[in-house]
């Protein structure tokens, strides 16, 4: 085994001002914004009221992989001002769109508003799209883009499902069938204008593609939307190869999941083809990988702030060299009060009677809910963890059997 590592570029300063500026946009920032290149910050407002600084920024993008990006942008920008949606539901209907987003970024608003003593819940806004997505509404004008939050819905007094048909209806009228064929039996939809991934959502677009009457789609991308035929495994496996190009090099990472209509309506799917369900869960490993970083650096910050002496267990990927495999695994330490992330190994480490003397064991997570799922408190947050603050016993662990790497 060998641990499985990212491979990232760093743009130029200048550059990553307009990246930053771009953004700022999208999020629905109207206001003037000036690069001061020799402070290496942005001016924002006519009279420069508001001063964002950019070298922690640049710092941090540059660290991060790809599809985490658009997470250290949202963090940096999140308190520049804003222009507001409007208050009635008849002056913005015309402008609602819906939006898929990635539920990491959901549980960076979370825990960054906890650490800001402002809690919110970014669920009540959002509707569940498979594992590790979200499907919220944007508001969408020439000028700028914000999200619709729940008090935009409580002030319209109409339901997130109510307004999702609008926003639907607004998203069907402006797409036409832009299809492009790359080749080995994979279909794109292409329209470049920030919600090709949630074309997903309109069946009869999707049946129109040309993939016959049982597709299989993936959105790894908020500016890709990729399908096939469910009767090609080749098909599937080049299917899979372009979403995790797409995620590793665009970022905006909406979702490593695949995606079928089952009788009618869209679901995740699993695949039954061994080397396609291996392809998609190493997907699936590494976006969580990714995910589980994210918010580990936070709650770590959160404890801090709280006085809490909480260990936040890190996610790790190992790759088998010879298969290609990925394998999560995380560490259970006696006597340690821990967040567990949901892995594929655990090991097992018990204090030995001499300093700096362990004994450990690897156990499988099915393995270790069977012996110790009482123990193991699931809290809220994505992805998934578990608080640990007592340890199974020496017999259940000597009765459990031991998993290898």
């Amino acid at each position: 085994m060998g641990f499985f590592d990212f491979f990232k570029s760093k743009p130029s300063t200048h550059k990553f001002a307009q990246i930053v500026i771009k953004y700022a946009r999208t999020q629905g920032l109207a206001q003037t914004m000036h690069f001061d290149e020799a402070e290496f910050r942005l001016v924002v407002g006519e009279n420069g009221s508001h001063v964002l600084n950019l070298h922690n920024a640049y710092r941090d993008y540059c660290a991060a992989a790809r599809s985490q990006r658009d997470t250290v942008l949202l963090k940096y920008t999140a308190g520049l001002q804003i222009n507001g949606i409007p208050d009635d539901f008849a002056s913005a209907k015309e402008h609602l769109m819906p939006s898929l987003k990635p539920r990491g970024q959901g549980e960076y608003l979370r825990l960054t508003s906890l650490l800001q003593d402002q809690p919110m819940s970014y669920q009540q806004a959002a509707l569940p799209f498979g594992e590790d997505a979200l499907l919220m509404l944007a508001y969408d004008t020439e000028h700028s883009m914000a999200l619709v939050n729940q008090s935009n819905y409580e002030t319209w007094n109409i339901s997130l499902e109510e307004a999702l048909k609008v926003a639907l209806y607004n998203l069907r009228d402006r797409t036409g069938d832009h299809f492009t064929d790359l080749g080995d039996g994979v279909i794109a939809g292409v329209w470049e204008d920030a919600y090709d991934s949630s074309r997903i959502l309109l069946s009869d677009l999707i049946y129109r593609a040309g993939c016959g009457s049982d597709p299989v789609m993936m959105v790894p991308t908020r500016g890709r939307l990729l399908l096939c035929t469910a009767n090609s495994i080749s098909a599937q496996l080049k299917m899979l190869e372009h979403a995790q190009d797409c995620m590793e090099q665009e970022g905006r990472v909406v979702s490593a999941g695949m995606y079928k209509f089952r009788d009618g309506t869209l679901a995740s799917h699993t695949p039954a083809n061994a080397d396609v369900l291996e392809r998609l869960l190493n997907l699936q490993t590494t976006q969580r990988a990714e995910d589980y970083g994210s918010q580990k650096e936070l709650l770590e910050a959160l404890h801090e702030k709280n006085g809490e002496d909480i260990f936040v267990a890190s996610y790790t990927v190992l790759k088998n060299n010879d298969t290609d495999k990925l394998t999560s695994l995380s560490t259970w330490t006696q006597g340690v009060v821990s967040l567990l992330p949901k892995t594929d190994l655990v090991a097992m480490v018990m204090p030995g009677i001499q300093e700096g003397d362990y004994n450990s064991k690897i156990l499988s997570w099915q393995d270790l809910q069977g012996i110790a799922g009482e123990l193991m408190q699931l809290v809220e947050g994505y992805p998934e963890r578990y608080l640990v603050t007592d340890f199974p016993t020496q017999a259940k662990l000597d009765g459990a059997p031991e998993s290898t790497l």
